[in-house]
């Protein structure tokens, strides 16, 4: 075998066996950026590998399809080629029953962060609270623009004052991420990171500072445990109650933001002098808010109700203002595709 052979068999195995670690670790475990980054990094190494492999055995490879002397193992060969052509068809193709394997592992990873998977592959959180006299169930398709934002949704009277959250990420309830930041050998680890871009209009109307005097949560926060859940990842509905005595009009609010999704307004160089903005801030459009008001009263048992956009969010969350002017906004608008809440009295 010549050495160049040598190199790539070597390259071959130790990248099948990375590969197939990673894969089995992201099929039974919940989405972790290393382990993600080495599979597909290594996935590109084991294709180009492969390719030069095939190149190299070209002859023998068209021997196993084509040698008439050997036609039981040239049947073998056309076989297997023909089974591994149908499940990547059928995958492809997304024909029922091809997607089993995959859904059950995407099962298994959700029940582990608190999601139960329905058959249309809508995610289902159920927040538990055990005060309660209204039943909220919302009900969001994911749009477009829809790439993991964080969210937030919570109660207000009519005069803006806050009164609780309904559900908050656990993320953003402690500002602890599974991917916080590379440590010396570039390996991503969890830890603390502060944002206090991403959800500032909720933020600033729950209205508790954090020991560093940031308004975004940090560790511990009591009146957000009963609320925080996993960050959806598809469409999702999340159920929850709550109890609001004798408050008969209140409205429904919902922030949701996503990093990084710049347009020709908020681009990178759009506020130079802003130290979140074109500093460490993961910015670009502002949280998107979104509101409905509810009578108790127009309705008996249950009714639906439409979350629409009604302003966005400072872009780097210095302040708590609520700005109406939509005309900057582009695809953050299609982030969800729409939003839906049901209250059952």
């Amino acid at each position: 075998m010549s050495s160049k052979r040598k190199i790539t068999s070597i390259g071959i195995a130790i990248s099948f066996c990375l590969l197939s670690g990673t894969g089995i670790v992201m099929y039974f475990q919940p989405f972790q950026k290393t382990t993600a980054s080495i599979h597909t990094v290594f996935g590109l190494v084991f294709l180009l590998l492969a390719v030069g492999h095939i190149i190299n055995n070209l002859r023998p490879l068209k021997n196993y399809f084509l040698n008439t002397k050997k036609t039981f193992l040239s049947f073998q060969a056309s076989i297997l080629a023909s089974v591994l052509c149908l499940l990547f068809m059928g995958l492809f193709f997304n024909i029922q029953g091809f997607q089993s394997i995959y859904n059950w592992g995407n099962t298994f990873r959700n029940s582990l962060e608190g999601i139960t998977t329905l058959d249309d592959g809508t995610q289902r959180i159920a927040i538990n609270k055990s005060l309660n006299d209204l039943s909220f169930s919302f009900d969001v398709k994911k749009g477009p623009a829809f790439r993991y934002p964080m969210m937030v949704i919570w109660l207000e009277d009519l005069e803006g004052n806050y009164l609780e959250s309904l559900f908050v990420p656990k993320a953003m309830a402690t500002s602890e991420y599974h991917n916080a930041k590379p440590d010396a050998q570039g390996i991503w680890r969890p830890g603390i990171v502060r944002r206090p871009e991403s959800l500032p209009y909720w933020a600033h109307k729950r209205g508790i500072p954090a020991a560093d005097g940031l308004m975004i949560p940090m560790g511990n926060a009591p009146d957000l445990d009963a609320v925080s859940g996993a960050t959806p990842t598809d469409d999702f509905i999340i159920t929850t109650q709550t109890r609001l005595q004798k408050l008969q009009k209140f409205r429904i609010l919902l922030e949701v933001n996503q990093s990084d999704d710049w347009n020709a307004y908020f681009h990178k160089n759009r506020f130079p002098n802003d130290s979140i903005y074109s500093g460490g801030g993961r910015v670009g459009q502002p949280a998107l808010i979104y509101g409905v008001t509810v009578d108790l009263k127009s309705f008996s048992t249950s009714k639906n109700f439409l979350l629409e956009p009604i302003g966005h969010s400072h872009p780097s969350g210095k302040n708590g203002t609520m700005y109406t002017d939509l005309s900057t906004i582009s695809t953050a608008f299609q982030i969800f595709d729409r939003a839906l809440v049901k209250i059952s009295k």
